[in-house]
């Protein structure tokens, strides 16, 4: 009995100090980079590394220079912070981007950082999802709430998140930055960073348990017109053996030739009053960004369209035939899964649209072929006005999408593979519903809901399960069809493509057969289809 007691004070006052002393902390792993070790933090399945660098800061006199690998460090270097984003703007809310589409933290010059996260156990070798934020090339980071990459890295990946130069100094370019330059190009240099981020991933990804020859590259909007681009540069071939493009491929968007964007330099330069390079290098950032910043266009009856200066340019060297010509001759000819979102058109405008404006904007927009549309989309009232004019939208840029991949598979052989998703974002807090806005299935594909104040169901998990699940096969094998449903490559004929979201399997992308025709005679007649 009295051993019995003894026994028992032991336990109790083990138990006291148990109580009293600190919980132990989370385990911190470590990875060796050919750079220095870095220490991550364990994130419930997934171990995360924030704000690696994998090349210099782009600063002093390496503002609008080519990208230099990181200098090595010695000891342990910290991963557990989010870095700064790059030089952008103040954020704020824009019709449907609420806080978890936005930027959290500080921007700096410096912030050639990337994000890495990895199952705790990647022992073998995992595919690799490098992605690419959207933001018009003039806003966005890796580590944007909708971005977090650990939900699909639970699932057997390793996701990295990329920072890059943004708006001006990402893409300023001028006859004496090309004298300059060893490449003889400039206004390229995000380009450049997603280059040297994916030179990176193939000499360190390997340490984190991931393969570094099935690297898939993706983006949405801007990044994945960069995606696109980067298809298109001999620079970055074979540093990726799949790619994603989301909202999407076929946007219509006009690539300015190095001339035109030198020019544009030209001027930039003369309207900051600085008369060498020199002298636009000491310019401060924050007045750099202002002169150069534009505002996004207000919504209203007439819809408007992004406005944005500062993009890549079609140098013939990083970026060497236009990504929007689809006959171009294509420097990585990788699977490709691209498509785009249902309400991706209406974004910036239509809720007062009347019958006359509809055919009036019809009319302006199409020209002799819009009688032929207009016959096609009732509006003989404003409510049948605005229904048409948002389903038009959706043709539109879905035909342009359908008809550049069947035309690029055909001249290339690339493999192309089309979706149109339409499962709704949440309403936010206020009630504003935008449907399957621009974005809207980011958060879906990263396994990034509940990262913002709206309310996910078991529904919104689902859709986000099988975005996921489609993503996964199409970057471990190059073709995302999963058991029970194939998903057939882009070929010439009927628009059919895979829905995603709430009307699942295959689909027509376009409307009607009828309309999908008009469209198509239109770009036969010289008309250009875009996404806004």
């Amino acid at each position: 009995m009295q051993a019995f007691k003894i026994m028992a004070g032991k336990m109790l006052a083990g138990a006291v100090i148990a109580l009293l002393l600190p919980a132990a902390a989370p385990a911190q792993p470590t990875v060796q980079l050919n750079s220095g070790g870095i220490r991550g933090a364990e994130k419930g399945m997934v171990d995360e590394f924030l704000g690696i660098p994998y090349a210099q800061a782009p600063v002093g006199a390496l503002r609008w220079h080519d990208p230099l690998p990181a200098k090595a460090w010695q000891g342990v270097r910290d991963a557990t912070n989010a870095p700064p984003a790059c030089y952008q703007g103040p954020p704020g809310k824009f019709g449907p981007f609420t806080s978890e589409f936005l930027i959290q933290g500080p921007v700096s010059e410096d912030c050639l950082y990337l994000n890495v996260w990895k199952p705790h156990r990647a022992d073998g070798k995992l595919p690799v999802l490098v992605y690419i934020h959207g933001g018009g090339f003039g806003s966005g980071s890796g580590t944007i709430p909708i971005y977090e990459g650990g939900g699909l890295a639970s699932r057997g990946a390793v996701v990295v998140t990329i920072n890059y130069r943004l708006g001006v100094f990402g893409f300023l370019a001028h006859p004496d930055l090309t004298k300059e330059s060893a490449l003889r190009s400039s206004g390229n240099y995000s380009l450049l960073d997603m280059i040297e981020a994916l030179k990176w991933v193939r000499a360190n990804i390997a340490q984190f348990g991931g393969d570094p020859a099935n690297v898939t590259i993706a983006g949405q909007s801007a990044g994945s017109a960069a995606v696109n681009d980067l298809i298109m540069s001999p620079l970055a071939e074979g540093l990726f053996q799949r790619a994603v493009a989301q909202s999407g491929s076929g946007m219509g968007i006009h690539m300015p030739s190095l001339a035109e964007a030198e020019a544009t330099g030209v001027k930039f330069a003369e309207k900051m009053g600085a008369k060498s390079l020199a002298e636009l290098r000491a310019v401060p950032a924050d007045a750099l960004q202002q002169a150069a910043n534009v505002p996004p266009p207000t919504p209203g009856a007439k819809p408007a369209r992004p406005t944005i200066v500062f993009t890549p340019n079609l140098d013939a060297i990083i970026v060497a035939g236009d990504p929007e010509d689809p006959t171009a001759p294509v420097a990585s000819k990788v699977p490709l899964l691209t498509g785009f979102n249902a309400d991706e058109g209406t974004l910036f405008g239509n809720s007062d649209l009347t019958a006359a404006d509809f055919a009036a904007l019809v009319h302006e927009r199409y020209g002799q072929s819009a009688d032929r549309l207009l016959a096609v989309y009732p509006h003989a009232t404003d409510a049948e006005a605005r229904a048409s004019y948002k389903i038009l939208a959706q043709d539109r840029y879905m035909a342009g999408l359908v008809l550049w991949a069947q035309t690029r598979a055909a001249a290339s052989g690339q493999s192309v593979y089309v979706y149109l998703y339409d499962h709704p974002y949440p309403a936010s807090s206020d009630g504003q519903n935008f449907g399957a806005f621009h974005t809207a299935e980011v958060p879906y594909v990263m396994g990034a809901l509940d990262k913002g104040g709206r309310i996910f169901t078991d529904r919104d998990r689902a859709v986000s399960g099988t975005l996921q699940a489609h993503w996964l096969a199409f970057m471990k094998k190059g073709d995302p069809t999963l058991p029970g449903n194939a998903w057939s490559r882009a070929v010439a004929g009927a628009p059919l493509v895979m829905g995603l979201g709430d009307t699942t399997g295959p689909r027509l992308g376009v409307s009607s057969e009828a309309r999908f025709e008009a469209f198509k005679d239109y770009v036969s007649s010289g008309g250009k289809l875009s996404l806004f």
